[in-house]
């Protein structure tokens, strides 16, 4: 959208209140509260996205009771639709680990997880049962969308997490080991 005017062109800005101005004229700078405004809520409504294994499996010994994870990808229209609302439900469990992956950035990660499709959201309780047995990759929970029913995965996600009941083990965590046979990792031999 470029129009001529004598001696410029005028940039149609799309960036700041959609205004037409002259690349001669210094453009307005917003207010300096609009932008702490801005960078608090980018901040307080996203969760952290695992970039690469390593990450993946420090989280397993965070000493967090539960892991949550929004397993993307790039070319998901759902997954893109239904992120936000994942980060907005990570505010109602504090005890909880909630983090985003891209299972093109970490293949491992998704295969480790048993993701076969996306958006999937994948729910690994660590600490002790109300048994006093701990919990282990059994345990793991992924919620997939069922024939294409995109809408319903968040809400069964939310009753997977509010029906598991996971006890912190005074012990700690401790890390996870590779398991040969599987390909995956597993929790250390009790």
């Amino acid at each position: 959208f470029w129009l001529k005017c004598p001696g410029s062109w005028l940039l149609l800005d799309f960036l700041f209140n959609h205004t037409v101005r002259s690349p001669c004229k210094p453009a307005p700078k917003p207010p300096r509260f609009v932008k702490m405004a801005m960078r608090m809520t980018r901040r307080l409504l996203s969760v952290p996205a695992v970039k690469d294994f390593a990450t993946y499996e420090a989280m397993k010994t965070s000493g967090t009771t539960m892991m949550v994870g929004f397993f993307n990808a790039h070319f998901s229209t759902a997954g893109k639709m239904y992120q936000s609302q994942f980060e907005s439900m990570a505010a109602s469990y504090p005890k909880a680990k909630f983090y985003t992956c891209d299972i093109d950035d970490v293949p491992m990660a998704a295969y480790d997880a048993e993701v076969t499709e996306v958006p999937s959201i994948v729910m690994l309780p660590l600490g002790l049962k109300p048994d006093g047995s701990p919990y282990d990759k059994s345990d793991m929970v992924v919620v997939a969308p069922e024939l294409a029913r995109f809408d319903q995965v968040l809400p069964r996600a939310k009753s997977v997490i509010d029906g598991t009941t996971v006890i912190e083990n005074p012990e700690g965590q401790k890390p996870w080991e590779f398991d040969p046979a599987t390909g995956t990792t597993m929790p250390p031999h009790q």
